[in-house]
């Protein structure tokens, strides 16, 4: 729901540019200019009444102020919805722990690898294993056992 609003307001926010655009153009600096003049001569003043300039630079400012207002709410928006991820300033909750070693199983073989040179060696290597170590026990001291 939450991206749903915020895919409507970039759509109201570009029908807000589109209508900031048109209101801008539709103003006159001059009598002979503006979009009002390309129009058919008065058509902001037929529309809006005498005082189209008063009308029009009241929508121009109300409608910039929307424009800003939506591009800062979208701003925080989008920030709100990707800070999901953590970051380098934000402290770590969990205490690192160090990676356990890998086991290495003993009974895995290793692929067989094809000697380099089909000439060189006709039977295949034998499959490296970790040699097995087992735990060395010091030997017991000799102790002489009494005669009776």
């Amino acid at each position: 729901m939450k991206d749903f609003l915020l895919y409507a307001s970039v759509v109201i926010l570009f029908l807000v540019c589109l209508l900031v655009v048109l209101i801008i153009l539709m103003q006159r600096p001059s009598a002979n200019a503006g979009m009002g003049s390309a129009l058919g001569g008065g058509a902001a003043e037929s529309v809006f009444g005498g005082e189209s300039a008063n009308v029009l630079s009241k929508l121009t400012t109300t409608l910039t102020v929307l424009l800003f207002l939506l591009s800062f709410g979208l701003y925080l928006g989008f920030v709100g919805r990707a800070s999901k991820t953590t970051s380098a300033l934000t402290p770590a909750t969990t205490a690192a722990t160090p990676a356990a070693p890998a086991k290495v199983d003993p009974a895995a073989k290793a692929p067989v690898t094809a000697p380099a040179t089909p000439a060189a060696s006709t039977t295949p290597a034998a499959p490296v294993t970790p040699a097995a170590k087992a735990p060395a026990t010091p030997a017991a001291p000799a102790t002489p056992v009494p005669a009776k």
